[in-house]
């Protein structure tokens, strides 16, 4: 019986055949001699890379790499962009508040993190660079979701596992934060620690992108919550700004 191959080792295979394709356009029979695959695994994986768009047929019965790949090319210079032009921002926003600032993106239906700046105070923020949390319970995740329709909300409440009794209260919550322009974490996602979010922007239609403030209970009264909102918007904002030219109003 013919062991079945691992998911691994089909994705190693798939980037050998890309590696093969950014030297040149090349058929299956020169891709399977070159990766050191029989002609029906080449076959396969090429294939399947063809539907998804990832390479497209060039002269002949040759391929090339296709408009996807740069798609993804794209999509990880912004972010690599963002990074790096947000930062300035991010460092004066956690030297001003003394806590914990992130900056996230919405990717494959997760909050991911894509810079985190450690607050001056004694306290631990679960979260990490590169790390993935669910979107309805976490600050920067609400603010990822303000240009969403009330349908989209309760999908993504109910992917994510939400509590069903808390979803009329999540849906009303997220109404007034996308009229504001903000979003707060309430101790949803960890009981001790509160959160201050706002989205960066780089159309009215078009959000990119969210930072956050986050501390424990203990320095996030209510009072100094709604001292905070101003300030993470108008940080968000300069970011917009910076990075896409777009002020958001």
């Amino acid at each position: 019986m013919t062991k079945p191959k691992s998911k691994s080792q089909t994705i190693e295979r798939a980037f050998l055949i890309f590696d093969e394709l950014m030297i040149a356009d090349q058929d299956i029979p020169t891709l399977a001699e070159h990766c050191n695959l029989t002609y029906s695994t080449a076959y396969r994986i090429v294939q399947f890379l063809y539907d998804q768009g990832y390479v497209q047929k060039s002269n002949g019965k040759k391929f090339k790499l296709g408009s996807k790949l740069i798609q993804l090319g794209f999509r990880a210079y912004d972010n690599t962009n963002l990074v790096r032009s947000a930062r300035p921002f991010l460092e004066a926003l956690n030297e001003q508040t003394q806590d914990t600032v992130h900056l996230a993106v919405r990717e494959s239906g997760n909050v991911v993190y894509l810079d985190k700046l450690a607050g001056y105070r004694a306290v631990n923020i679960s979260s990490s660079i590169g790390g993935r949390k669910c979107l309805h319970n976490t600050g920067v995740g609400k603010a990822l979701l303000l240009l969403s329709t009330p349908e989209e909300l309760a999908e993504v409440y109910e992917r994510e596992g939400g509590v069903p009794e808390q979803r009329r209260e999540f849906l009303l919550n997220m109404q007034q934060y996308a009229r504001e322009g903000y979003a707060l974490d309430n101790g949803e996602d960890s009981p001790n620690i509160r959160c201050v979010a706002a989205p960066i922007l780089a159309k009215p239609d078009r959000l990119v992108a969210a930072i956050s403030v986050s501390s424990t209970v203990e320095y996030m009264n209510d009072q100094r919550i709604n001292e905070l909102i101003q300030v993470v918007k108008n940080a968000a904002a300069d970011i917009s700004a910076e990075v896409y030219g777009y002020r958001p109003g």
